[in-house]
């Protein structure tokens, strides 16, 4: 008689354990989880540059600012601007006040304004309307 009320006491024992065990796992594992799911420090995300269209009102070696149609732009100039003339490589110094320009800019995050490109075509020398001179004969 004792042996078949063992049996019973000893397989509630042995399963109230193994029930346990996945509570404890769980437990463990949501702690560890959260921990390992926490965000990670903002790295430096790169900005997608924001194109601009305007002319140019003022430059210096360290800024440039550009009156577009609804506003005006001061971009910073840094070494990493890059500078067309009609999509040919260009400098700083092919740049002056008057000059309708294109490019892109970005914005970092205390809001300043870093000049990521800027464009400049020329304009072409307009074609003549007087017809050339007749070949003798």
């Amino acid at each position: 008689m004792k042996i078949t009320f063992l049996t019973p006491a000893l397989v509630a024992i042995l399963g109230l354990a193994f029930a346990s065990a996945p509570i404890t796992a769980q437990a463990q594992s949501s702690t560890n989880s959260s921990s390992s799911t926490a965000p990670a420090p903002a790295k430096d995300k790169k900005t997608k540059p924001t194109p601009y269209t305007g002319t140019i009102t003022a430059i210096d070696a360290s800024s440039v600012t550009v009156a577009g149609t609804k506003k005006t732009l001061t971009l910073a100039i840094t070494p990493a601007t890059t500078y067309k003339k009609d999509k040919e490589a260009a400098t700083l110094s092919d740049f002056a006040v008057g000059d309708a320009v294109t490019g892109s800019y970005t914005t970092d995050d205390s809001g300043a304004l870093t000049a990521h490109s800027i464009h400049k075509k020329t304009a072409k020398p307009a074609a003549s309307s007087t017809p050339a001179p007749a070949a003798a004969n």
